[in-house]
């Protein structure tokens, strides 16, 4: 006598399929890329410790050269505050989020830094020139180290004192 399913069961007990995508999900909703690069925008700010807005800020001009050339003009005082427009990425905070979780970062008085683990990935990041190519190019358009002051001016929408 053939076994009866309850409701529950006989959903469950139906087949599915798996099917090819065309393309993958895009690399900046990646952990995998995503916690090496909250590691690389800590590392360019001043004395290598980030506050939240930084990280937003830094995550914003790396997604692309436009956005990096807007931070840049800013810094530089070539354009007023309110041509850089800023974009916050809830996934930046998912990322910081892991990479604590590793052990990559820690957060002590308002500011992430890198732990000895995340120093370690920064410098393997720094030597292998495939690695976070675009992003470190990107960064390197940026005067560096970026401080609190000019992303407090640039979120205030204040001009910067040069």
């Amino acid at each position: 006598m053939p076994k009866t399913l309850d409701p529950f069961e006989a959903a469950l007990d139906l087949p599915f399929l798996f099917r090819d995508r065309p393309t993958s999900a895009p690399s900046d909703l990646r952990p995998a890329w995503r916690v090496p690069v909250a590691v690389l925008l800590i590392s360019h700010c001043r004395g290598g410790r980030a506050t939240h807005e930084q990280l937003h800020v830094l995550n914003w001009a790396v997604r692309s050269a436009e956005s990096a050339e807007s931070l840049a003009a800013f810094l530089d005082g070539r354009i007023p505050p309110e041509r850089a427009v800023i974009r916050h990425d809830p996934a930046l905070d998912r990322a910081t989020g892991l990479a604590r979780g590793f052990g990559l970062i820690v957060w002590k008085d308002r500011y992430w830094s890198l732990t000895p683990a995340g120093r370690e990935l920064l410098e393997a990041i720094r030597e292998d020139d495939d690695l976070l190519a675009g992003e470190k190019g990107l960064l390197g358009v940026l005067p560096k180290p970026l401080t609190q002051a000019a992303v407090a001016s640039l979120l205030r929408r204040e001009e910067q004192a040069t």
